[in-house]
Formats: structure tokens, sequence, C-alpha cells
């Protein structure tokens, strides 16, 4: 493969992470999941201006989201995950502080990304669970200070797996 080949590729490969990471919603069509809103967050209405098919809030200002993609091109979980963590660690400088496998109450099998940053001095926290089913990927998101993400840890992690794909 030539240099050029390689960049081409690598180009495409880096249009689709920011494809997946901003979320492009299946035009024209529901919702393709269930998302319930937990208990002490209130769902945001108009969020997919901004990329995503649904969003809450709690009112301390930690946020759950999810961005919906169809799945085109075909490929397996470790792969969308690896694009995830990528574009997050190279486009948005945050740290990967770890990664866990995770399944669903449906079964649908997922991986958990974990990063951090700081914002100024305040440490921040996000998030991003990667669900691929034949029709769909799924990013459900976390994100807030590090206190706030910590302390919720065990209901953002109930929220994850109560999720309802496709």
């Amino acid at each position: 493969m030539t240099k050029r080949m390689l960049v081409r590729k690598m180009s495409r490969l880096a249009g689709l992470a920011l494809a997946l990471t901003a979320g492009l919603a299946c035009a024209g069509c529901g919702l393709p999941f269930e998302a319930a809103t937990p208990a002490g967050f209130v769902e945001l209405e108009d969020q997919d201006e901004r990329g995503y098919e649904w969003r809450a809030t709690s009112a301390d200002g930690l946020v759950l989201a999810v961005r919906a993609k169809d799945h085109e091109p075909k490929g397996e979980l470790t792969f969308w995950a690896k694009v995830v963590e990528n574009h997050m660690r190279q486009s948005g400088g945050y740290a990967l502080l770890s990664k866990s496998n995770v399944k669903t109450t449906q079964g649908v099998e997922g991986t958990m990304l974990r990063f951090g940053h700081d914002q100024g001095a305040t440490p921040h926290l996000y998030w991003v669970t990667v669900l691929v089913t034949e029709s769909h990927i799924y990013l459900l998101e976390a994100g807030g200070t590090k206190e706030l993400v910590e302390g919720k840890a065990k209901d953002i992690e109930a929220w994850v797996m109560a999720f309802r794909a496709d």
C-alpha cells in the first residue's frame, strides 16, 4: 500500500470517528432506543441540534446523553470502541482511565471507556459506553465533575444497563 493510499484510508477513518462522535442520527426516523430518565434528572428537549438523540441533566450538572448512528460501514464492537478511544485521546485531549466490558439487561454487549481531563483546577470525568447492534452504533455518555460522576457511579452504571437498543 502506498503512502498516499494509507493517508486516504486514515482520512476516511478519521471522518468515521468524527461522524460517530458527532452523533449523526438516522434522519427521518424515530428513536431506535429507549433511555429511561433516572430519578433526580430532567430530560432536555431539542437536543438533536447539538448532535444528541436524548439528553438529561441533574440539578448539580451531571449530564447523561445518547447518540445513535446507523451501523455503516459494518464493524465489530472492538473496532468502534477503538475509534472512539482514539478520537477522544487524540482530538479531545482526554486521558483513558479504564476500559471494561459491559452487557445490558437486554443482552447487548458493549465497552465502557472512562476518561478524565481537567478544566482549570477542576477534574472532570467523561464515560462513554459503546454499544453495537446490527443496525446502530450507540454512544451512552455521562459527564461532569469528578466528584459528581464518582458520587453517581452506581446510578450511571444502572442507567447504562437498563438501556434498550433497537
